[in-house]
């Protein structure tokens, strides 16, 4: 039971952290987001 709640916690730390990052892309300046391929990978 235990080892189930430890990978449901894991899961949703890794889908909380790349929420935070794909936010922190999509504040950056379009320029930015160009550069580095970021509009191009949404798509």
């Amino acid at each position: 039971m235990f080892e189930s709640l430890s990978r449901i916690r894991a899961a949703l730390a890794r889908a909380s952290k790349h929420r935070k990052t794909v936010r922190a892309l999509n504040a950056l300046p379009t320029e930015i987001q160009k550069d580095i391929g970021w509009t191009e990978s949404m798509r």
